[in-house]
């Protein structure tokens, strides 16, 4: 189990990109807990994510990808994938995609939705779960590489569209 400190940067399910604020404790009744405070760096100062030390994996807290791992993600989600047909089981699995947290995962509902995306209009969930995802994996891609949102976004879009993407970019 990762242990993480004050400033450390964590990705959180669903929210994405937090600093990790503190340790704080909060006592119910007679039962001390740990808690990590967790700040998404897109609402610092309007939310804090209160997350159990020793729930934080369970719950899907994870270091933020290594630099290392990205071409590898995005020759990933230029791999064939098969669709659900049954919007009703494929909206599930994406949900549980998201709620892992796990930037594979993640990039599983991406390829999925993108996929049905070219034969098929999306339902508005479809279209909000692959914005969603597709929205959490540039922004901690673009925050680990420090290239911009758009340079991100390009390399994901060809990546998804099965084209080389160039990733010299990435070792500087």
């Amino acid at each position: 189990m990762a242990a993480f400190r004050e400033g450390n940067k964590v990705i959180y399910p669903r929210l994405g990109i937090c600093r990790v604020s503190g340790v704080v404790e909060h006592t119910v009744g007679t039962t001390t807990v740990k808690l990590y405070a967790l700040k998404p760096l897109d609402h610092q100062e309007t939310t804090t994510v209160l997350v159990p030390v020793n729930k934080a994996e369970e719950v899907g807290v994870r270091k933020m990808i290594d630099k290392t791992d990205i071409p590898k993600l995005l020759k990933f989600l230029g791999k064939d994938i098969e669709v659900a047909t049954d919007h009703r089981k494929r909206n599930a699995k994406n949900a549980e995609r998201l709620a892992s947290g796990e930037i594979y995962e993640v990039a599983d509902s991406l390829k999925t939705m993108s996929k049905l995306s070219k034969s098929k209009t999306l339902s508005p969930e479809e279209q909000q779960t692959m914005s969603r995802a597709r929205y959490l994996i540039i922004k901690e891609i673009a925050h680990v590489t420090k290239l911009s949102i758009e340079e991100v976004e390009a390399m994901i879009d060809d990546a998804l569209a099965g084209k080389k993407t160039k990733t010299k970019k990435l070792a500087a």
